[in-house]
């Protein structure tokens, strides 16, 4: 093979290389933070379901953990709160991961819905250690780092409790086996937390339950967790004197909380519009799963699949080259001949 040509096959290699790997990097970014499947306006949470519950001795149906847009939930503040009020809750914390940005919207949504749900503002203190619901406070608590110290955990708590608020520590059976140094619930107790969040999604931490109430010193409560639309296995009841976040944090401080779980779960009450944006990006996103972490790759990048497809861009190509040098080779022979 003469030179030039080496050449020419070898720069057209390099940028049909290059760009099936700016393919696969974007298509697994892509598929790491899709859009979300589905459009979600303040109608799409019409439908009405509530837990079973002694409406005698409870009149707050609370839920501590829910997230928004403001840090990786799929809906804005207002449709949080109304996915809340379609699953049977009239009272409701929003705890967006480091961030109190989406409680800016509660003062005027408060009036709106003042007589249908309590708001109650926090944020999820969230580390690499630890995640923390601070229920009730007026100001953000700052999160020093990603590897917070004992003392700059044990300082979050007090500091919340100094603006008047509730400490939770959350998802304890999610939390442990994925943080090596999460504090036990010896020194949480230590450290003066309110709570031992007992749901979370589906799973009811029986581990947890000995530590809660009479027993245990920890009070008791469900949290959704919602970030998507999912069904609710867990309701917190509280008994308020009055219909207000004075009232229902009135309680938390006091840990008079019952909690309700149901393990087969309410369905889910939303209805949505599937979203054009992710069908647009579903044969991308369908591509970029082949590469994310998985169990099977011991979750890391799956570097089999990238060799894999690093292989059959590189037998496509030749199958290509080789095609078009033999068309152009057939057709200076024809040439020739005529």
């Amino acid at each position: 093979m003469e030179k030039p040509m080496f050449k020419s096959i070898l720069i057209r290699f390099s940028v049909f290389l290059s760009v099936s790997l700016v393919l696969i990097v974007s298509s697994a970014l892509i598929a790491s933070f899709p859009p979300p499947r589905y459009d979600y306006t303040n109608e799409s949470f019409v439908f009405q379901s509530s837990p079973t519950y002694n409406e005698t001795q409870f009149n707050i149906v609370f839920d501590h953990h829910s997230h928004t847009k403001y840090s990786d939930g799929i809906l804005t503040v207002e449709q949080n709160i109304l996915w809340h009020l379609a699953h049977g809750f009239n009272a409701m914390a929003l705890s967006d991961h480091n961030t109190m940005k989406g409680t800016e919207e509660f003062d005027t949504l408060a009036t709106k819905y003042s007589s249908q749900i309590v708001l109650v503002k926090g944020m999820e203190w969230t580390t690499n250690r630890i995640h923390l619901n601070l229920l009730g406070i007026t100001e953000s608590v700052q999160v020093p780092s990603n590897n917070p110290t004992n003392e700059e955990i044990q300082a979050a708590i007090d500091e919340t409790h100094d603006q008047g608020g509730v400490v939770v520590v959350n998802h304890i059976p999610w939390s442990l086996p994925r943080m090596p140094t999460h504090p036990t619930r010896a020194q949480l107790l230590d450290w003066n937390v309110d709570y031992i969040e007992l749901v979370n999604e589906w799973v009811y931490d029986t581990d947890s339950e000995s530590w809660c109430n009479d027993t245990g010193g920890f009070g008791e409560i469900t949290g959704t967790d919602m970030h998507h639309l999912m069904d609710v296995w867990g309701w917190t009841l509280i008994n308020a004197q009055n219909f207000t976040t004075e009232g229902v944090m009135e309680q938390l401080l006091a840990r008079n909380t019952t909690i309700l779980y149901d393990p087969l779960g309410q369905e889910d009450q939303s209805v949505a519009s599937p979203s054009a944006r992710y069908k647009i990006m579903k044969p991308i996103i369908s591509l970029g799963n082949h590469f994310l972490p998985t169990e099977l790759s011991g979750g890391y990048v799956d570097w089999q699949a990238f060799g894999i497809a690093i292989s059959y861009i590189v037998v496509g190509f030749v199958i290509v080259e080789a095609t078009t040098i033999g068309i152009k080779k057939l057709r200076e022979k024809r040439s020739k001949e005529f």
